[in-house]
């Protein structure tokens, strides 16, 4: 449990030259944990798909469909559909200043949306807001 997360954290910033935060890590730890094939990488870690992924997902969708605008529900790639609405909500957030909630929400991240021609609101959400605004 938390001695083996330690260790995967101290070896991250052991190798990110991060050594005030790399938790006793260093090359005679790293051999021995690797003598016995020491995984790195939680399982549950490697299963996720980093943001970069979820950013060339959308980048298909867009060449596809002529538009980043994933519906929430989007039946053809549903795990998009909420990567998407958690891209809009954290933006919403690091708008805001609430550097909590932002989801992973960076500066580079947001300039790499932009370069697609993302909709920080969804022309969905759009639709509906309108029909209230009417109502």
């Amino acid at each position: 449990g938390n001695w083996v997360k330690t260790q995967r954290s101290g070896y991250r910033n052991y190798k990110a030259g991060n050594k005030q935060k790399s938790k006793g890590m260093c090359e005679e730890r790293i051999n021995k944990l690797e003598s016995i094939d020491f995984n790195w990488v939680s399982e549950a870690a490697s299963k996720k798909q980093t943001w970069d992924e979820m950013f060339e997902e959308l980048k298909l969708f867009k060449a596809k469909h002529g538009h980043a605008d994933v519906p929430q529900t989007c039946k053809d790639n549903p795990k998009l559909g909420r990567w998407v609405n958690k891209q809009r909500q954290g933006y919403k957030d690091f708008k805001a200043g609430n550097k909590q909630k932002r989801n992973g929400m960076y500066e580079d991240r947001r300039h790499k949306l932009e370069s697609i021609e993302f909709n920080w609101v969804s022309e969905h959400a759009s639709k509906q807001q309108t029909w209230d605004e009417m109502f």
